[in-house]
């Protein structure tokens, strides 16, 4: 039986249309799945399975489905793909920009109609972007989320890190913190970067030095190492990249004796589900994962094999401050220098 490749070759179209064809899926004009079935008869294909199937076929990748907030955007992302009559194909754990291209190759040879890649290593400032163009180069809608590459031609949704940061720091200087941390992952991915950048800027004249930052790992222990170091660069509150991390920084506050937030405010980020069942209620910045979703979703199907190079876009969505327990005015300066 031949390859697909080799019918894409003979036809001059991609692999990925060969396999839409071949499996009766959509994004394929009249036109070109003829020339294609009549390529595959001719090379000693059997096509008589390619029978038309009631919607598109979307891949979706995620980091992990460990932390909640990857699978809030599996689950929404699924939900809005199935509310349009297409199915979802999710993979997860591409660690390494290989397995990543690898798991891309292998949506397209299931013949997916788009792809939406969540927090993947397009958000890495260094990452090679071949893998992501080989997609937009078979005709494939690409929709990458939280994460803006300047050279390369893709769909892009972001959460506003800029005006979330803002809205933490005015939360904070309301209660009257002066001397805050942040707590985030890697520098060199683009959401730490969004946030250390409206960090710097926003507390910027606060004090005679900048307000420390650590660098660590979007994790409970990275938060609770995070949050021992920050208090002992004397900070009244901290502001953590992750939920997850944040739930460690309550930990690592309470190790030294502290009480949150009588002592120490502790911010999250993400707003997963059991924020507000934490002791005390967390403090966090709500992602707007179902308008992200619902958006990434009319993205990918928007295109098709009319659009095979798409425009590039950026659309960037407001999140909300959700205020709770784990934040309350700043004490006093006496009990912070005795600290």
């Amino acid at each position: 039986m031949p390859r697909l490749i080799d019918i894409a070759k003979r036809a001059g179209v991609s692999e990925a249309t060969v396999s839409r064809v071949l499996n009766g899926r959509a994004g394929v004009n009249e036109e070109t799945r003829r020339a294609v079935l009549e390529v595959a008869r001719r090379m000693g294909r059997d096509v008589g399975a390619a029978v038309a199937e009631d919607g598109p076929l979307v891949g979706v990748l995620v980091p992990d489905l460990d932390n909640q907030v990857f699978t809030s955007w599996a689950e929404r992302i699924e939900a809005e793909l199935f509310e349009r009559g297409a199915s979802t194909l999710v993979a997860m754990r591409a660690r390494t920009v290989e397995r990543e291209r690898e798991i891309l190759q292998r949506f397209l040879r299931c013949g997916v109609d788009a792809l939406i890649v969540v927090s993947g290593h397009h958000a890495q400032q260094r990452a090679p972007l071949d893998h992501y163009r080989e997609v937009v180069d078979a005709g494939v809608p690409l929709v990458l989320i939280n994460g803006v590459r300047e050279d390369l031609d893709a769909a892009f949704l972001s959460t506003d890190d800029e005006h979330a940061v803002h809205a933490v720091l005015g939360h904070l200087q309301d209660l009257g913190h002066r001397r805050v941390g942040l707590a985030v992952g890697d520098e060199h991915t683009w959401p730490v970067r969004e946030k250390l950048r409206a960090f710097e800027a926003g507390t910027a004249g606060w004090g005679r030095s900048p307000q420390p930052v650590a660098f660590t790992d979007f994790s409970y222990a990275g938060g609770y190492e995070a949050a021992r170091d920050l208090v002992g660069r004397g900070v009244t509150a901290i502001v953590c990249g992750s939920d997850v991390m944040a739930a460690g920084a309550l930990e690592g506050v309470r190790s030294l004796g502290l009480r949150v937030p009588q002592d120490v405010s502790v911010v999250g980020y993400d707003d997963v589900f059991w924020a507000a069942l934490t002791n005390p209620p967390l403090t966090t910045v709500r992602q707007g994962v179902g308008s992200i979703a619902r958006a990434a979703v009319r993205t990918a199907l928007g295109g098709g094999e009319d659009s095979r190079r798409p425009a590039r876009t950026e659309v960037v969505f407001r999140p909300q401050l959700i205020a709770r327990g784990s934040t309350a005015g700043a004490p006093d300066e006496t009990a912070s220098m005795e600290r």
